[in-house]
């Protein structure tokens, strides 16, 4: 299995499962994608089955060894479609970058590994985001979540359910403590420079400024 597909994770082995608590609920199901390579690992260990957690989850996935005595598998390639591009390559995710910049439209590329920002491009003013689009590489959004976690985790779920989520309204509290209100179209790429990445595609002026949670 691919080193990066374990990266950030904690492996241990019970008396009869091999387990891997992954960094986020995404990378689970990124290697639940993975699930014959797993069972493998399992079978090798001499363990009935591997067992995917994440932070928070009440029910882990469960890959039992079994599941390499069918043809069939947990990892048959996921549709595609015009709406999105799920197993994109580099120059197809960069001529999109194009073509949106010249619609006049912000895009954001954010790692759905660690929610670190890989890609903003120059219409992503100030008065949106209060950083200049340079300083928002490397940048963590989850912090920005912190008080709007639902809204994360429901684009999070939806992205990882639909791969494509057009006009998806959420609230992040900006870098310098304003509550605002967004619109964004969000698409999921699984390998972008290696890295599961979605992409938030956004018209300038969509957003608005939001009183506190406590005011409304």
């Amino acid at each position: 299995m691919d080193k990066l597909f374990l990266s950030g994770c904690h492996l241990s082995i019970s008396e009869d499962s091999f387990h891997i608590e992954a960094p986020s609920h995404f990378a689970a199901y990124a290697l639940r994608r993975c699930a014959s390579e797993l069972a493998i690992s399992a079978k090798k260990l001499k363990r009935k089955r591997a067992i995917i957690s994440w932070p928070g989850c009440d029910r882990p996935y469960r890959i039992p060894t079994s599941i390499l005595n069918n043809h069939s598998t947990m990892t048959a390639p996921q549709p595609q479609n015009e709406t999105y591009f799920l197993g994109a390559d580099y120059l197809r995710v960069t001529d999109f970058i194009r073509e949106r910049r010249e619609e006049g439209r912000i895009v954001v590329i954010t790692s759905m590994w660690n929610d670190v920002c890989l890609h903003t491009n120059d219409l992503l003013n100030a008065e949106r985001g209060i950083l200049q689009p340079h300083q928002w590489t490397g940048f963590n959004y989850r912090y920005l979540w912190r008080d709007s976690r639902d809204d994360y985790n429901q684009l999070i779920d939806t992205l990882m359910r639909d791969r494509y989520i057009p006009q998806y309204q959420y609230s992040l509290r900006r870098p310098d403590g304003t509550f605002a209100l967004y619109e964004t179209d969000y698409y999921l790429v699984e390998d972008y420079l290696n890295v599961p990445v979605r992409i938030g595609v956004s018209q300038v002026d969509a957003w608005q400024l939001l009183p506190e949670p406590s005011e409304r």
